[in-house]
């Protein structure tokens, strides 16, 4: 019997990518608690409500070409170092993967690579998705990048902020969000030393100039 290869990332146990959009899951399942599941809360938080129930929906704002960058600088609700690191994040995706997610070390622990995905430092995903392990932590490439250093704990909570307001989308590379131990109510949340970061393809679609408040 062939052995199955349990680390998260692995052919046998690929990563479930972080829902983009609504997570109707998670929004039935806090709806039989009498609880609201709110999906990206700073960005419901701070645009108007344009969906017809009281909400923010990507789909009825306007088209717009290349507009990422624009939806940024738009932001009054942004912090300084928030504007710096998520444009620094676009450029570098560009550079790696032609705009395409990449898995970061978001850790300034020395990690074992045997621990994740195949031999060959791949990272595959359900979506039959797969990509490699960029070798630089992500806090040393976004302080090149700035000409400005940026510690790992720092880095790591503008991450969660910019993907709250939809920028990016980020996926922790842990088996408890793997295909295996997703479901694994006995695990508890584990900590993310490799993260799968990609921009949000939206905001780079969809004009927010007017939306913001």
């Amino acid at each position: 019997m062939e052995e199955v290869n349990l680390k998260p990332g692995s052919v046998d146990n690929p990563i479930v990518l972080k829902n983009k959009h609504q997570n109707t899951k998670l929004t039935q399942k806090h709806l039989k608690n009498s609880k609201i599941y709110i999906h990206r809360p700073l960005l419901q938080k701070y645009t108007k409500n344009n969906n017809g129930e009281k909400g923010f929906s990507f789909d009825k704002a306007p088209d717009s070409f290349e507009s990422f960058t624009n939806n940024v600088i738009s932001n009054p609700n942004l912090k300084p170092i928030d504007i710096k690191v998520v444009l620094g994040l676009f450029n570098i995706l560009d550079q790696i993967s032609a705009g395409e997610g990449v898995v970061f070390i978001c850790s300034t622990n020395e990690l074992v690579y045997q621990y994740y995905g195949e031999d060959n430092l791949e990272v595959h995903f359900t979506n039959m998705h797969t990509t490699d392990i960029e070798l630089t932590p992500l806090h040393e490439l976004i302080s090149k990048k700035l000409n400005s250093k940026i510690s790992n704990d720092s880095l790591n909570k503008v991450l969660i902020r910019l993907d709250s307001f939809h920028y990016i989308n980020v996926t922790p590379i842990t088996y408890q969000n793997s295909e295996l131990g997703i479901n694994d109510k006995s695990l508890k949340k584990g900590k993310a030393y490799l993260k799968f970061i990609e921009i949000n393809d939206m905001m780079n679609s969809k004009c927010l100039e007017n939306i913001w408040i």
